[in-house]
Order: structure tokens, then sequence, then C-alpha cells
């Protein structure tokens, strides 16, 4: 199925309204986009210079503890190191012996087993407690004298100042900060309840992240965060910030997800736009339409009548009014000239009619009695006897023809006795040899009208007669009569061939058709101010009906 774009709201909306309104929402969303993005982009930025930072604390400490125990591998343990190593600090031989200890608050037994495991000359282990912040690391060195001692010190989270730290991260409840350890296990979080626990993004043997990177992911709950990842310098071990970048930039998102309203006052004013082309273009242009169509009909008055609109369609309609009053000027001298040449025919035809009565006619009457006369001089002769005979019945056949034809140019019945009479006797003398039926009908009381009046209405109805004798092939022929208190109506039926009826009486001589006689019928019956109706169909028949008001 086609569409096709032909009225104008619809090409508004197609062609105006809707591209624009797509390139807003484009611009728009597009706009929002890259804003989200934008903001995105700088809080990462700003997360990982501050976690950087932190992650550079907390390898300063571990370092220095590091260090610490370095010197102590080849010294025995002075008092004051349990300021750096709140848990404790002990030397063990290589089969694991305890030399000596700072602290008997830990079972330092226990610890050895499990140091045993790693066999590098250092590193770090944490001691976690599941579900609450109290993770302690164990730092062990060698002596690098050969004197196989390890020196191991027992230091908490809290006393390398992580939860400071850590704290200078967490600003708002959308911040979460956590420490991770090389195996994937949460050594501080800012939710005890989640110490212990192995990171969702470390299951199934992903690598952590490296290099301070940030991504844009989903947490445990499901809500997307900024995640920044820095390593630590030891073990593997990264200090992770995950930040909930829409909560932190929830009174910016408003505004940067309101850019889409925009799209509101657009879509108002585009139908504005459309109403008033509605408005003022097309229901004006319709109106238009309308009374264009009018004028083809004969309706002069209907242009008169202001559409409304824009100027360009007032001025439109102004040159059209102004085109028929001119048509109406040229209608109204062409009826001028039908009416002078209608005059100057029933002026002919009277003065024809006259002149056949006076002189053909009295001629015919004279020779007939002539012939009358010489009939009984020619009674021995039987012969020329019947041929007198012959010559008086041509001589009277040929008067009444005469007279027919007289009446027909002269209708002395309409002058002397009415409209009803003549046509009655047109009826009549429409086919004298009978070969068609012609009924008369009449209804109503019968009214005189002016001479113009009734002699155009008989010229219609014996144009009408004769239409339908010479061209229909019908076998019947109704002429109805019809008066009331307003108008006389005069129609002419006939139940032969038909034809296909034009609308209007221009298109009487359109497409090779010649209906002229129809056509002086309509100019007839416009200069008397009736009104000519012709209804007609192939093999149904022919009806003309003239209604003129009675005045």
């Amino acid at each position: 199925m086609k569409l096709y774009l032909t009225s104008l709201p619809l090409q508004l909306v197609a062609f105006l309204v809707l591209p624009l309104l797509i390139l807003l929402m484009i611009v728009a969303l597009g706009s929002v986009a890259l804003h989200q993005s934008a903001m995105r982009e700088m809080l990462a930025s700003h997360n990982t210079q501050l976690v950087r930072g932190a992650a550079a604390s907390v390898n300063q400490q571990i370092d220095l503890r590091w260090s610490t125990l370095r010197e102590l591998s080849v010294s025995n343990i002075p008092d004051w190191i349990n300021t750096y190593f709140d848990g404790g600090i002990i030397r063990y031989t290589k089969e694991g012996h305890v030399l000596n200890a700072s602290s008997q608050d830990t079972d330092w037994n226990a610890l050895w087993q499990i140091l045993k495991v790693n066999e590098a000359d250092s590193g770090i282990v944490p001691l976690i407690t599941n579900f609450q912040n109290d993770t302690r690391l164990a730092i062990w060195v060698t002596d690098p004298d050969g004197n196989e001692i390890t020196v191991v010190g027992i230091v908490s989270l809290q006393a390398l100042g992580v939860p400071d730290i850590l704290s200078s991260l967490h600003a708002s409840a959308a911040h979460t900060t956590y420490l991770i350890g090389g195996d994937g296990r949460i050594l501080y979080h800012s939710d005890p309840s989640e110490v212990g626990k192995v990171v969702s993004y470390f299951q199934g043997g992903e690598a952590l992240p490296t290099g301070g990177t940030f991504e844009l992911r989903r947490n445990e709950k499901g809500e997307e965060v900024i995640a920044t990842t820095v390593p630590l310098s030891i073990n593997e071990w990264s200090l992770v910030q995950e930040e909930q970048w829409v909560q932190t930039f929830s009174p910016l998102l408003r505004y940067t997800q309101a850019a889409p309203l925009v799209l509101v006052p657009s879509l108002l004013l585009a139908f504005i736009a459309v109403w008033f082309g509605i408005q003022r273009i097309v229901y004006p242009l319709q109106r238009l339409e309308n009374q264009a169509t009018n004028l083809d009909w004969g309706d002069f008055s209907a242009i008169d009548q202001p559409v409304g609109g824009i100027e360009e369609i007032q001025r439109l309609q102004a040159t059209l009014r102004h085109m028929v009053q001119r048509m109406q000027k040229a209608q109204t001298g062409m009826h001028n000239y039908i009416s002078a040449i209608t005059s100057a025919q029933e002026d002919e035809r009277l003065r024809l009619a006259r002149e056949l009565h006076d002189q053909t006619s009295q001629s015919l009457v004279a020779l007939n009695h002539r012939v009358q006369m010489i009939a009984p001089y020619l009674n021995d002769q039987p012969e020329a006897a019947e041929l007198v005979s012959e010559t008086r019945s041509m001589i009277t056949q040929t008067l009444d023809d005469l007279r027919r034809v007289v009446r027909a140019l002269r209708p002395v019945y309409l002058e002397e006795l009415g409209l009803t009479p003549a046509l009655q006797m047109l009826a009549r003398d429409l086919d004298p040899d009978k070969q068609m039926r012609v009924e008369f009908e009449r209804a109503g009381s019968p009214q005189r009208l002016t001479p113009e009046n009734e002699i155009a209405i008989y010229r219609i109805a014996q144009e009408a007669l004769s239409n339908a004798w010479r061209h229909s092939e019908a076998t019947q022929i109704w002429l109805t009569v019809q008066f009331d208190d307003h108008q006389i109506m005069v129609s002419v039926r006939d139940n032969g061939r038909g034809f296909v009826a034009p609308r209007h009486a221009i298109e009487l001589t359109e497409g090779g058709q010649r209906h002229f006689g129809i056509m002086g019928m309509y100019e007839r019956a416009s200069l008397v101010g009736a009104h000519l109706h012709v209804q007609s169909a192939p093999g149904k028949g022919t009806k003309v009906t003239i209604r003129c008001p009675i005045p």
C-alpha cells in the first residue's frame, strides 16, 4: 500500500516536524551521553589520584616496618619496638625455635607453621579475622648474613594507619574502599561484614586489575560504580575504591537528564506550527476549493464569502472574485445576445407564420376552390374527374400540414388560450400518423404567465418533444403540466433508449457530443429564470423537467 503525502499537514509532519524532533532527540540524548561520559572520566581521574596517594602511604608504612625488621635480624629486640609492631616481634632459628619474643600474646608456634610454607627470604602473610576489620600482617625477613635467623613482626592495619588513610577516601555513602590480597580476599573494607570474602570479579581465576586502572562495572549489590584499582608494592595487593557515580553527581544528573525535556517545548512549537498551517492555510484553501467547485456549477455568489487565511490566500480569493465579476459581465452580455437572437427568431417565425397564413394558405384555399369549380365540367370524363379529386385531396393535406407548420411557428393557442391548451395541442400535433403514443397530463389550476415565460416554456417543451420523437426510439411519450401556488412544472418523459446525461450545461459540447438542442433549452430556461433538469441513462429513457416560478 502506497502512502501519498499530498496534503499539507502530512507534509509538515513528515518533512518538518519529524526531522526536527529526531534531530533534537539525537542532540539531547547525545549531549546527555557525552556529558555523563565526561563526568565519569573526570571522577575516575580524580579518584585515581586519591587512591594512588593512599596506596603510596600504605606502601610507605609497610616499607618502614620491613626495613626495621631487616635491622633487627642482626641485633637484639629493643624495648620501643612495640610502637612499630603492636602485635609483637619474634626471632626464629631455621628450625623454628623461638630465640626471643617481645610479646607472649601470640601463638608463635602456630605462626611458624604458617610461615614455613613460604620459601622466600621475606614476605607478608595476612592474618584475617572474617567479618571484622582486625586483619593483622605477619612481616618476616631472614638474616642476610647467613645466620638463618628469621625475624617476624606482627602489625595491625590500625597501627599502619590504614583505616585513617582509607577513611579519607570514604567521603560519603556513595564511596566504598577496601584492600584485597593477591588471592582476591578482602583484608580491609569500609563495611566490616565484607572482610574475608573473595571479590566477585576475582572468582574464576581472573587476574586483578593492575597499573592504576579504573572501570565502570556493577558491584555486589548490582549498582553501577566507577572502580579505581591501584596495586601496592607487595604480594600483588591492591587498594580499590568504588564510587556510585550516579549518586555522587545526582544534582548534576538531574539537570543533565532534564535536557531531553527541551523536546517538550520543541514539540509544542512544532504542533503550534502545524496547527497554524492547518488553520491559516489548509482550511482556507479547502474553503476556497469548495467555492471554486460551486463556481464550476454556476453559483457565482459563493466566492463572495471570505475564507480567511494568510494574505496570499486572501489575494488569491480576491483575484478569483475579480475573475468571477468579469465572467458575470461576459455571461450577462452573452445572455443579452442570446435573448436578442431568441427574440429575433420569434419575430422571424411570426413573420413567416403570417406570410404562410395570409399568402400561401389563402392561395391553396383559392386553388382548392378553382379545382372544385372544374369538377362539374368533367362528368363525362371519369379519369379526369378522378385526377381532380386526388388533386383536391393533396391540396387539403397540404393545407393541414401548412396549418400545423403555422401553429408551430406561431402558437395561436398560446396567445389566445394560454400555455396549457397550447401544450396540449402541441402533443396532439407531434405525430399525426399515430406511430407514437403521446399522453398529455395536467395537474393543478392553470395560471397565465408573462408572454416571455410562456413562449420560453413552450419552446423548451417543443424541443424536448421533438428530440424524443426523432432520437429516442420510444414507443410512448408523456407530457405533464403541473401548477401550484408558486411555480409551474412541465416535464417531458419517454421510454426510449436514453443517453448519458451531462451534469452541467457546459458538458453538452465536450468530448465530441453535439447536444445543441439541449443547450438551447438551458439557455431559454436561464433567460426567464427557470430551472431545467435533464435526467437520463442508457436504456432507461429520458426525462426533461422545467420549473418556472409564477410571478
